[in-house]
């Protein structure tokens, strides 16, 4: 196999890995910064038999338990400007990306604004918010082949991106390790304001003409007030996509619920924020163990201190089961579970 350079962590802690911050652990773990690091690693697994997991910053992972084969921290850097296009390394900050975007006056990630995780993980679950989603910008990806080193390049049509769901939780979940993006953004703004809730921050700053900074920095104010903050209190994030109903299903449902908020989608479907529903079959603030639906958002699940795995896919297993036989709409989780 050759000389080794990379550091192979044996028995090793994800509790800073996962911004849950749930303390189990991993047999291997090793991060790479190039493509020469990365053929290492595949080289270090295929010699062990041992089971690769990517993992970027941990903001969308929920861990059923030990991980028994190599994880595997993707830290690429590096942001290429060209024009109005922007070539990532997978281990960017997001958040970072879109300041230097705003920055350089180019648009449209303003929106997207403070999502936590790495620039390469935006793909895996086509991130979005307050009306923009990364597919609107993505032109394509570099990847590597976990099995045969293989590097791959995938355009937009490649990826099957969907709401919140993409190639890569399906034929190719744990098959590939994203390297690097490139986005295609804009030098024209195009404010995005379908949601209320971004309209009203404006109006209480008295802004009636927003420029993309005044977008993301209420985008940014919105998100803080409402999400606890995972270096502070352990959380995940979002942790139920919002359910997607048919017009029949809706109708039926506000025949029980008529004040349930919804927002049509461009596909004709009528999306309901899940908080909405969790709040409403009164899960807000339940716990199991030190696992507990934050009662500053009920789309969030935090980890008060020491919430093991069990803890928070029991307590999602009560919100699930509240939800449906309450209103009959099956949540479908958003973080992937490994």
């Amino acid at each position: 196999m050759g000389i080794i350079n990379l550091l192979f962590h044996e028995n090793f802690s994800l509790a800073t890995h996962n911004t849950l911050g749930l303390d189990i652990r991993a047999r291997y773990f090793c991060s790479a910064e190039n493509l020469q690091d990365l053929s290492e690693v595949l080289a270090f697994a295929r010699d062990g038999k041992l089971e690769i997991l990517v993992l970027g910053g941990g903001s969308n992972v929920v861990f059923s338990g030990d991980f028994d084969g190599l994880v595997l921290r993707i830290d690429f850097q590096g942001m290429e400007f060209d024009d109005q296009k922007v070539v990532v390394g997978a281990g960017v900050n997001w958040h970072r990306l879109v300041q230097h975007s705003l920055e350089r006056e180019l648009f449209g990630l303003e929106n997207l604004s403070l999502i936590p995780g790495l620039a390469g993980a935006a793909p895996i679950q086509n991130i979005g918010a307050y009306g923009q989603e990364l597919d609107g910008v993505f032109v394509a990806l570099a990847a590597t082949d976990l099995s045969t080193g293989e590097e791959l390049v995938l355009t937009r049509s490649d990826c099957h991106f969907g709401y919140r769901n993409s190639i890569f939780k399906g034929e190719l979940k744990d098959r590939v390790a994203i390297t690097q993006i490139t986005l295609q953004l804009s030098s024209d703004f195009l404010p995005i304001l379908e949601y209320q809730e971004l309209v009203n921050e404006l109006e209480r700053r008295k802004i009636d003409l927003p420029t993309a900074l005044d977008i993301s920095d209420a985008v940014v104010a919105i998100r803080k007030h409402k999400l606890p903050d995972p270096s502070v209190v352990g959380n995940a994030g979002s942790f139920y996509k919002n359910p997607e109903l048919s017009s029949q299903t809706l109708a039926n449902l506000r025949h029980s619920c008529p004040n349930v908020p919804s927002h049509k989608t461009e596909q004709g479907l009528h999306k309901v924020p899940a908080a909405w529903l969790i709040e409403q079959a009164g899960m807000k603030g339940e716990s199991v163990g030190d696992a507990l639906v934050s009662t500053q958002h009920a789309l969030v699940i935090v980890n008060k201190g020491n919430a093991r795995c069990h803890d928070v896919l029991a307590l999602a297993a009560k919100i699930e089961q509240q939800v449906q036989s309450q209103f009959g709409v099956l949540l479908e989780m958003e973080p992937v579970l490994y």
